[in-house]
């Protein structure tokens, strides 16, 4: 099937012929491995043949394609459906080139050359082409100058083929440029990161924000590792962080935010190493932190400085027990008032009752009338009054009177009633002395009232106290400032001890007679 054109005058001097397509012989090294769709190439044969030649070597069984496998493969399909043109013979025009005969590295440059200059590879098959030429002893610089290509461009090609099968079809599809590949080389040794790095990226952008935060934690991880080695070797024991809790709600905390009973600071390096101490390993941006911490704060003394929720099962059993005292200091409140209402209604819910309160019911309507005004009782108004406070609008003086006095009764039993319930009031200042009016008036307070007062009047003092020390610290404040305007240092007396002053150098005062003899005119008088 084979017919020479031309007489050889070398053995190894290229010469064409014309071949049958379907005796050629793929090549085995060929870099084009998807010959895509070959209708139109089949079309174009049919009408005209094969225009192009192919470039083939001499191999023992045969001719072995170097450049042309698309033609060969679309001139064969077209024989075999019997749309090969008419009177044409059924041959392909091939350069028939001996010389690259035995030479495999010659043959892969050759392909890459022609199919290159024909429509581009993908970047894995110019990758894996170079790869070859690497195998055939040809380094990167080699591989550039025999192909026209940068050493870069060879240099990066043949390390995307070792990053496996993601970054190639990665490549492949346009998501992954041989400037990535360069970044990507750092994590060719952990295949997982990788292969997160090139999942569900869609352009070479993604891929380098995956890659820039891969890089950081492994940064960090190298952190971690290096500083759980330097605690180690120091004989720190390393705890982990807790679940949940940490830092606020955790029984151990932060050397940093501790304090000895006397409130000073604990050296974290003397202590880290002891028994009931630890280092917490934090990951921060781009490093690692060693805290050092006390597993249990209160068993050593210490006091929490930091902000904590923290409680001791003592502390939680102290307030779980507050908490029932509470409830039942509420209870037996709640209770109490009802007997103390009906005292309220009895003793004041007259005429002549309401006269009694009247005073105290006009001086808060003077001094504290949004207390009158705020919330009441209207319930007990009600029972006291014997009526409405609407008939205030018509009512007389001493229906006004019992009006008012009803009112103020209202008033304190509901600020009172509040605050036995635990709420907040604005006059709580009122209850102590509204218990200790109505016990003058002949009512007995119930155990749980009278412990009430005295526990409110305790608050009302400390209260005082520290308004008073406020008020003190404001006043020298202000002197100093006066001071430091005039500039004038003050005057300081200084008193001399008695015994520094004879009595007969004393100056008699004469005040002092004036007044013996005022005392003794008065007592004759």
């Amino acid at each position: 099937m084979t017919a020479a054109t031309k007489r050889r005058t070398k053995t190894k001097a290229p010469y064409l012929a014309d071949l049958d397509p379907r005796d050629l012989l793929a090549n085995p090294r060929n870099v084009r491995t998807q010959d895509s769709d070959l209708t139109e190439l089949r079309a174009s044969i049919a009408a005209s043949g094969v225009l192009q030649a192919l470039l083939v070597v001499p191999d023992d069984d045969g001719h072995l394609i170097v450049a042309g496998h698309r033609r060969a493969k679309a001139a064969a399909e077209a024989l075999a459906a019997g749309e090969w043109p008419d009177g044409m013979p059924p041959t392909v025009p091939c350069l028939v080139r001996p010389d690259l005969a035995g030479v495999p590295a010659d043959q892969v440059v050759s392909m890459l050359i022609e199919n290159d200059q024909r429509a581009d590879l993908t970047p894995t098959e110019r990758a894996v082409a170079y790869a070859q030429l690497e195998l055939f002893g040809l380094d990167p610089s080699q591989i550039a100058k025999r192909t026209g290509r940068s050493y870069k461009h060879v240099h990066d090609s043949l390390r995307l083929v070792t990053l496996g099968e993601k970054a190639t079809a990665a490549a492949d599809a346009g998501r992954l440029t041989l400037d990535d590949v360069a970044e990507l080389q750092e994590f060719e040794d952990d295949p997982q990161t990788l292969e997160k790095i090139l999942k569900d990226v869609d352009s070479s952008w993604g891929i380098k924000h995956k890659a820039g935060e891969e890089r950081r934690k492994r940064t960090v991880k190298e952190a971690v590792a290096a500083l759980r080695a330097e605690l180690e070797s120091a004989g720190v024991t390393i705890v982990k962080k807790p679940k949940d809790g940490w830092p606020y709600n955790c029984q151990m905390a932060r050397l940093d935010q501790l304090a000895t009973a006397d409130g000073e600071s604990i050296d974290s390096e003397t202590v880290k190493a002891l028994d009931g101490y630890g280092a917490l390993i934090e990951e921060r941006w781009d490093t690692a932190e060693a805290v050092i911490v006390c597993l249990d704060p209160e068993a050593h003394g210490f006091k929490r400085t930091g902000h904590s929720y923290w409680k001791s099962p003592a502390e939680i059993a102290a307030k779980e027990a507050a908490e029932k005292a509470r409830e039942e200091r509420r209870e037996r409140l709640k209770e109490a008032a009802t007997v103390r209402r009906k005292f309220l209604v009895e003793k004041y819910g007259s005429a002549k009752g309401a006269k009694t309160l009247l005073v105290d019911a006009m001086r808060l309507a003077v001094v504290a009338p949004g207390f009158l005004a705020h919330h009441v009782d209207e319930d007990l108004i009600r029972d006291v009054a014997g009526g409405e406070l609407d008939d205030g609008l018509t009512a007389g003086q001493d229906r006004l009177n019992r009006l008012l006095v009803a009112r103020m009764i209202g008033a304190q039993e509901y600020n009172a009633g509040e605050a036995a319930l635990g709420r907040w009031v604005k006059r709580q200042d009122l209850i102590a002395p509204w218990l200790t009016r109505l016990e003058a008036d002949g009512y007995e307070l119930s155990d749980a009232e009278a412990a009430w007062r005295t526990a409110l009047i305790a608050e009302e003092e400390e209260r005082r106290r520290e308004e008073a020390e406020e008020e003190a610290e404001r006043l020298r404040h202000e002197a100093e400032e006066e001071d430091d305007e005039d500039g004038v240092p003050d005057v300081v007396d200084v008193h001399l001890p008695e015994h520094d002053i004879e009595p007969h150098d004393a100056v008699a005062d004469p005040r002092a007679d004036a007044d013996q003899n005022a005392g003794e005119s008065e007592a004759s008088v």
